[in-house]
């Protein structure tokens, strides 16, 4: 979750007798105001310690909201007004250090008693109101307030073009692949790391990303970091009901389909706030969503072609991709007198998918069909000991259940680089238990606002059914190859599928916010990490700094610095391989192609050893520093730029080489008693640099949004984990440009209202492309793995194809209702994505044995209308 400087919200209104502490600073209300029967009003304003709290700024509100009078508290905390006639009201209290409350009194015609307004102190806390204006960006010396950060809150995203409610796939282009763990990217809701938001779309209330990017507190950077606050309950009953329809008869078509194929999409969602029963104090909020879609997977007319001359057809080029998913959810909040909060939520998610993977060089046999299942509960108590004292807990529970089905039993049949059939060989079972949760104390004095606590990321019993390959996978280097019946390698697995185990991920962190000068800040903290598998967590400390200077006190130019060391975590799925693959569970049996022939003689697999995966000795937890050293400029009153350069290194990357490969491209194993032996390391390198600028705000009423340019390199000797160099015994040769490496990538997402009758939304994405990786489509070496590269030929050394993507949305508000203090607006939206109908493909083949090299084989979506209509109220 994201945590942001607010005050924990709580407020008390005690009616007392007037006496001797009655403040002697007053404002008068005018005659007219007053009218012919006045009154007065005095109070204190305290601290829940009871302390009085000086130069608070206090507003008398009349019931339109309007402003009547201000005044200011004295030493002694106190205010008054004189010459109120009689009425309901409001009092605005705002101090530093506190939380803006709101006190509602009436006037009668007798005389008032004394009020008195207690307002609890500043902390660090979840931001979960409702948003009632626009956030304007503000240089400040904050940590957490870096310019270069991508936020969107609540009316912003509703003015921006989001292809089918997705706010995370939206914002997800702010992200850096690059710095992303083996997990991939960290998605934190509610302060907590989760597997999903929790809630539908109409409940987020703001997304984040790079905000307080070196905070201790989470376990990745900030650009690896996507972070969601959700929406509180509320005293008065609000809500949002959205529909979403889309249909392929307003669409383009798919730049390989011959024939535009039909594709359908219904989306029904909400969400629904406020008290239960009469309580102010006690309140809900539900939310649910049911999306039906009815895709169309597309595969390469040149693969058709080559399928269907080898003997696999008649093959239909388009294929129906549907998917039924809903999600609902309910949380009950409460507010506490003396300033606490509780919440308790349950969450609960169901989603089917047919013929996924389908598409591009895969035929319709080879896909799968997926099944998921998962139940949550969250809970969140925050607790004020004392006005300095301040500690949160945060925690959830939850059970999914993830299956994977081939739709065909058959052996796979892989011709590299142009077609796979067959089946998928890819039927598989995950089911986890997990339990994440935060429990940190938070202290505000003076200079310091010092946090520390324990961060679980995960504690979960996992259980992983591996049932891939019981038929085989034969991989052919060409389509002559296949012609000849002549594979370079077959995959069989055999054997005990099934391991459960427990992971833990355990982590403390300390860190303080020190205001050294009006104009100078200092953020220091340090993070232990500690993971039950890879023990090598004696030393594994991540300290983390960064500093925010002014020039001058109230200066428009900030200037920002930090780095960080982030420790990366492995996941499951290599826990599971060296459970699975240790000689005696799953046997994994690789016939190179000396041997193989297609169809494959079982009597040979008795001449072949089991392959097994280990983990390196030598191992450590890999990790990365990042740097960066930037300036930030108040450029309106609304906007701001920054320009930032970021350095990122990772140290000890995972990777896995065959430490089993024959020698010299023979064919002789070193140890003949085993096949594989996939080893896991810790020996890989990564260097990246990024010049970042970034504009947000809203110079005028014409523009608002975030508009960010990256010119960057990143290089590195491995992609991950699962990641083989061509040549174990040369792994260092794989230097190469990273795989997600893009040298330039442009991002705008913004809003504009020219008139009062319509708001126009724009995102626009125009990204370099990233490289392709060159390989032979064959197994010379003989090591089991087809990932060969010509002679003299490095990794990563094709261009890739670029992104040109523009969406525009179109939107009125209609009001239903013309009453003071209710709102109820229904929104019409007409959304078109990709509106250049620019092709925008994946990536080209890179196998020099295909007859597809150098070409694209499957597109992102043509362009295509989408209609939203959304009552609020």
């Amino acid at each position: 979750m994201v945590v942001a400087i607010v005050v924990a919200c709580s407020a008390t209104l005690f009616a007392q007798a007037d006496g001797p502490g009655a403040g002697t600073n007053a404002t008068s209300i005018s005659e007219e105001q007053a009218g012919s029967r006045a009154n007065a009003i005095s109070g204190s304003v305290v601290d829940p310690s009871g302390a009085a709290i000086a130069n608070a700024q206090v507003s008398l509100v009349a019931p339109d909201n309007k402003p009547i009078g201000a005044v200011a508290t004295d030493n002694s905390g106190s205010f008054h007004f004189d010459g109120i006639p009689p009425g309901n009201y409001s009092l605005d209290c705002n101090a530093e250090g506190f939380r803006e409350t709101r006190v509602n009194f009436s006037i009668g015609a007798k005389r008032q008693a004394a009020l008195r307004v207690v307002m609890p102190i500043a902390v660090l806390n979840e931001s979960i109101t409702v948003a009632s204006g626009e956030s304007v960006p503000l240089v400040s010396i904050e940590s957490s307030e870096n310019q270069n950060a991508n936020t969107i809150d609540r009316n912003a995203l509703d003015r921006v073009p989001v292809f089918d409610q997705d706010y995370i796939a939206t914002m997800s282009r702010f992200l850096d692949d690059n710095s992303t763990g083996t997990n991939g990217v960290s998605l934190v809701v509610n302060g907590i790391e989760a597997n999903g938001p929790g809630v539908t779309p109409s409940a987020v209330q703001e997304v984040k990303i790079n905000n307080n990017p070196y905070s201790a507190h989470f376990s990745r950077p900030g650009r690896a970091r996507l972070e969601i606050i959700t929406k509180g309950g509320t005293p008065a009953y609000h809500g949002s009901l959205n529909f979403l329809f889309r249909d392929s008869v307003f669409d383009a078509t798919n730049a390989f389909a011959i024939v535009k194929p039909p594709e359908r999409r219904q989306y029904y969602e909400g969400s629904v706030t406020g008290p239960i029963g009469h309580s102010k104090r006690t309140s809900f909020l539900l939310a649910l969503d049911e999306d039906l879609q009815d895709q169309q997977a597309v595969i390469d007319s040149t693969t058709l072609a080559a399928a269907e001359s080898l003997g696999f057809g008649p093959i239909a080029q388009t294929v129906s991709n549907p998917t039924h998913h809903f999600f609902g959810s309910g949380r009950i909040f409460h507010d506490f007198s003396n300033g606490d909060q509780f919440w308790i939520g349950y969450s609960y998610e169901h989603r089917t998918v047919e013929n996924q993977n389908v598409g591009g060089t895969i035929l319709p046999s080879a896909g799968t069909n997926t099944h998921f299942l998962e139940h949550e509960i969250n809970v969140s108590d925050l607790h004020q000991f004392s006005p300095h004292w301040l500690n949160q807990l945060r925690f959830l529970v939850g059970h999914f259940d993830n299956s994977v089905s081939s739709i065909s039993a058959n052996p796979q049949l892989a011709v590299s680089g142009l077609f796979t059939a067959g089946g998928a060989q890819a039927d598989s079972r995950r089911t986890e238990y997990h339990f994440d949760g935060t429990d940190f104390v938070t202290y505000a004095t003076g200079k310091h606002q010092l946090s520390f606590g324990v961060d679980i990321p995960d504690i979960s019993r996992r259980g992983l059914d591996d049932f891939t390959n019981r038929q085989g996978t034969y991989t052919f280097a060409s389509s002559a190859d296949f012609l000849a019946s002549s594979p370079t390698t077959y995959l069989l697995q055999t054997g005990q599928g099934h391991v459960a185990f427990l992971e833990k991920v355990v982590s403390g962190f300390i860190e303080d916010n020190i205001r050294l000068k009006p104009n100078f800040s200092l953020y220091v903290g340090v993070r232990y990490y500690w993971q039950n598998y890879f023990h090598d967590d004696a030393d594994n400390f991540a300290p983390r700094v960064s500093f925010a200077y002014a020039p001058t006190a109230g200066s428009k130019t900030v200037i920002r610095g930090g780095a960080g060391v982030f420790y990366d975590r492995s996941g499951p799925s290599p826990i599971g391989d060296l459970l699975h693959f240790n000689g005696v569970n799953l046997l994994r049996f690789i016939v190179d192609q000396p041997l193989v022939s297609y169809p494959i003689n079982p009597a040979l697999l008795a001449q072949v050893p089991t392959s097994i995966v280990t983990l390196d000795p030598k191992s450590r937890m890999p990790y990365q520093i990042q740097y960066s050293i930037g300036v930030e400029r108040q450029v309106t009153a609304k906007s701001t730029f920054s320009a930032v350069y970021i350095g990122n290194r990772g140290i000890d990357s995972f990777r896995s080489i065959d430490a089993n490969a024959p020698i010299g491209g023979g064919t002789v194993l070193p140890n003949p008693t085993v096949g594989q032996v996939r080893q896991i390391q810790s020996e890989g390198y990564l260097k990246g640099n990024a010049l970042e600028l970034t504009f947000r705000g809203k110079p005028s009423k014409y523009f608002a949004g975030q508009v960010q340019y990256t010119l960057s390199r990143t290089d590195n000797n491995t992609s991950g984990i699962t990641f083989f160099p061509a040549n174990s015994y040369n792994p260092n040769a794989d230097w190469g440009r990273s795989d997600n490496d893009r040298l330039h990538k442009f991002d705008l997402l913004a809003s504009s209202q020219p008139t009062r009758f319509f708001t126009l939304g724009a995102a626009l994405s125009l990204y370099a492309g990233k490289p392709v990786n060159i390989t032979t489509g064959a197994d010379n070496n003989h090591d089991g793995i087809i990932n060969d590269r010509p002679a003299g030929t490095e990794r990563n050394t094709m261009p890739g194809p670029g992104t040109i993507n523009l969406d525009l949305s179109l939107s009125h508000d209609f009001p239903l209702s013309k009453r003071k203090g209710e709102t109820k607006v229904l929104s019409l939206s007409l959304n078109s994505f990709n509106v250049l109908n620019h092709p925008n493909y994946l990536t080209y083949i890179g196998t020099i044995s295909s007859p597809l090299f150098g070409q694209p084989v499957a597109a992102q979506p043509p362009r295509r209308m989408q209609l939203d209509v959304q009552f609020k109220f």
